[in-house]
């Protein structure tokens, strides 16, 4: 856990604007290929999403995996609209795992899929404990666990 008991994000203030600009992003894998099962697909797959998010300026709360999809919890994205946020994460993430790891997945994905064309995100305020709760013990929500 990266923090413990209730978190309660403060309204911040910048520059040009004042809000909270909180997300759940879901992420599914192609064909929902259970590539997440191998650890070192996941590893490397959340090194570069950590990556990108630190590239770009954007907190990470927390992120969970499945054996086919990828939680993330993001905050201070006020820069960003939701869609960016997935199109920078899906498409580096994407053309990385291709580029340098091909060999680890190739046998469920092929050609450039690595991400399914969709996504899930939901805007959260202040009192975020349901989405976190939700991404923490996603594992129970899919029968994994």
């Amino acid at each position: 856990k990266p923090f413990g008991g209730n978190m309660k994000f403060e309204t911040r203030s910048y520059a040009h604007a004042v809000g909270e600009f909180n997300y759940h992003i879901q992420l599914t894998i192609a064909y929902r290929r259970q590539i997440f099962a191998k650890e070192k697909v996941l590893k490397l797959t959340k090194a570069y999403l950590v990556e990108k998010l630190n590239q770009i300026n954007v907190e990470l709360v927390c992120l969970e995996f499945g054996k086919d999809h990828v939680h993330l919890f993001v905050t201070n994205c006020k820069n960003y609209a939701p869609c960016q946020i997935v199109q920078f994460l899906k498409g580096f993430s994407s053309r990385m795992m291709r580029k340098n790891h091909n060999e680890l997945f190739s046998e469920f994905l092929w050609g450039d899929k690595f991400w399914s064309e969709g996504y899930f995100c939901e805007s959260c305020g202040s009192d975020f404990d349901k989405a976190y709760s939700y991404i923490e013990n996603q594992e129970q929500h899919h029968g994994l666990a």
